[in-house]
């Protein structure tokens, strides 16, 4: 979605838009968890401009699916997603030295560094603003990194991978305290 900051009037602009099935699996392909989007992602903006800044609003529910960390059945996952980012012109920043912000004193900055002021910040040049990069960064990191089906989630038996939550298959899962192994074979005589 891209938006000309001509178009953001005194009172904001609202935008909703969606992100198709196979765009947002392209976004959440990579990862352990096998990511997989059930439906396109609907998401709901606001901007408000102040000056040549814009602060963008967005709220969205990416449904998923994915494959459960613990026993490997298929789990329906909703992502939310709600961020706040502000949109500054790339202009407004080519006066400043290299790695000084807003004026900052110079020993304050060193290489690497960032200001924590600009961590909500993201540069546009001209007068359009592309929306779907900040959504899919904001999707990524909204992820859960270790999706699970329910909180109870027994997992697979580590001896003879049966799953756990329809039962237990009796399998002798105690492993021994390596500490002990010595004094095992006396407890055999």
């Amino acid at each position: 979605m891209r938006v000309n900051i001509d178009e953001i009037k005194e009172g904001g602009l609202r935008r909703a838009w969606d992100l198709g099935r196979e765009a947002v699996d392209e976004i959440v392909k990579g990862g352990d968890a096998g990511y997989r989007a059930r439906s396109a992602l609907h998401v709901e903006g606001d901007l408000q401009r102040v000056e040549r800044r814009v602060l963008f609003q967005a709220r969205a529910s990416a449904p998923l699916t994915a494959t459960c960390g613990r026993c490997l059945s298929p789990v329906e996952v909703e992502v939310p997603i709600d961020f706040q980012l502000t949109f500054v012109p790339e202009e407004a920043r080519a006066g400043e030295e290299p790695g000084r912000a807003h004026g900052d004193h110079p020993a304050a900055r060193v290489a690497g560094s960032f200001d924590a002021d600009d961590v909500n910040e993201e540069r546009y040049s001209g007068k359009t603003i592309d929306l779907d990069p900040a959504v899919r960064e904001q999707l990524l990191l909204a992820l859960p990194g270790y999706p699970v089906c329910n909180e109870g989630c027994k997992g697979l038996c580590s001896v003879c991978g049966a799953n756990l939550n329809d039962g237990d298959c009796g399998c002798n899962r105690r492993v021994p305290d390596p500490r002990w192994a010595g004094l095992e074979k006396f407890k055999r005589k």
